[in-house]
């Protein structure tokens, strides 16, 4: 990442912090939309999942098509991830691209049926959710019910982190997250449906949940948390975001969405976003987003249209910057100003079009 060494002064995991500009080939693809898409025929080769024990084989078996046949109530179990983090290599494009080895690689169609009633990470894990990590994936037709997630970073109900990957029509219902601290939590990326989102698209997706975040972190959203690259197309969100001091990138739907191309036909209804002192860049649709004029930067300016908001409350301290019913700020870093001049030089632009506000 072009910004990775300055960003890993305050963060250790910088490589997939929503701050950081991902590798130029990958960002040519989102650009042209080369993403994975949403399938919609289910193969003959699926293979049907119908209990607890069907779920826990997917550990197995990380690149096969796999289709719900019927709800699955877990009874407050504390699973573990399908699918989880783990780099290629150490430096460069290979620090920040998940191994297909151990990430989550295949489809996931709920088939319209729900998953419920899960615990999921402890308080020093990381890439918690359903899915620890999924890379070229597609998650789609799925329900969560009555989850609960907890760690230090990328932290999720349904994806801890989701690169290059396709989440559509996924649905959450009275979920929860809880964040902690950590030498490696300043970046965050918190949200009920993903995490943290590289190069990815979420469509059609649902969530209502509250999200609890400690002093010194930030990037956190009902939908999604900390998103790059990664558009949003009609997604809601209804629930609590309730941060410590000196966080920033809070919002209704996503904490942010640094280069996304759109944010298209999203809605945030009945959130409370309560933010601690010292709290900047705060937005009921992002906290923050944005991209460059300057096609040659490879990151798009985003287009934020058709976005509703309705009794979303702000509460912040008087003062803080960056606050605003749609989108609360582009980012501005001085460290990555000074260390990469223009375009990084000013904050990062966006257009809203026909946004309403109630």
């Amino acid at each position: 990442m072009r910004k990775a060494a300055v960003l890993s002064l305050s963060a250790m995991l910088a490589v997939v912090s929503c701050m950081g500009a991902m590798a130029q080939e990958t960002e040519q693809n989102l650009t042209e939309g080369d993403v994975t898409p949403v399938v919609d025929e289910i193969p003959e080769d699926a293979i049907e999942i119908a209990s607890a024990e069907d779920l826990a084989e997917v550990m197995n078996n990380l690149s096969a098509y796999y289709v719900l046949t019927a709800d699955i109530d877990l009874e407050g179990a504390s699973i573990t991830p399908i699918g989880s983090f783990v780099p290629e290599g150490e430096e460069g494009e290979e620090a920040e691209t998940p191994s297909e080895e151990n990430a989550f690689t295949g489809t996931f169609n709920g088939n319209g049926h729900t998953i419920s009633n899960f615990t999921v990470g402890e308080e020093d894990t990381w890439c918690s959710g359903l899915f620890g990590c999924i890379a070229n994936a597609t998650v789609e037709n799925l329900t969560v019910e009555n989850a609960s997630a907890q760690g230090t970073i990328m932290v999720s109900d349904v994806i801890g982190y989701s690169y290059c990957s396709t989440v559509s029509d996924v649905v959450l219902k009275g979920c929860s997250v809880k964040a902690y601290s950590s030498d490696m939590s300043a970046e965050g990326m918190y949200g009920g449906i993903v995490g943290a989102g590289m190069a990815s698209m979420l469509i059609n997706c649902e969530a209502q949940a509250d999200i609890e975040i400690p002093d010194n972190t930030a990037n956190t959203g009902i939908v999604g948390g900390g998103l790059e690259m990664t558009s949003l197309l009609n997604c809601s969100a209804a629930g609590n975001v309730t941060a410590g001091a000196n966080c920033y990138g809070l919002g209704g739907v996503s904490g942010c969405a640094f280069g996304a191309e759109e944010i298209t036909g999203c809605s945030a209804a009945d959130v409370n976003i309560t933010a601690g002192d010292g709290c900047y860049w705060i937005g009921g649709i992002t906290g923050y987003s944005g991209g460059f004029e300057d096609e040659s930067a490879g990151i798009p300016v985003t287009a934020v249209s058709d976005c509703t908001t309705s009794n979303v409350k702000i509460n912040v301290a008087e003062g803080a910057e960056g606050v605003d019913d749609f989108v609360g700020a582009g980012f501005y870093n001085e460290q990555v100003a000074q260390a990469y001049g223009a375009p990084y030089d000013q904050p990062t632009v966006f257009t809203i079009e026909n946004c309403t506000a109630a």
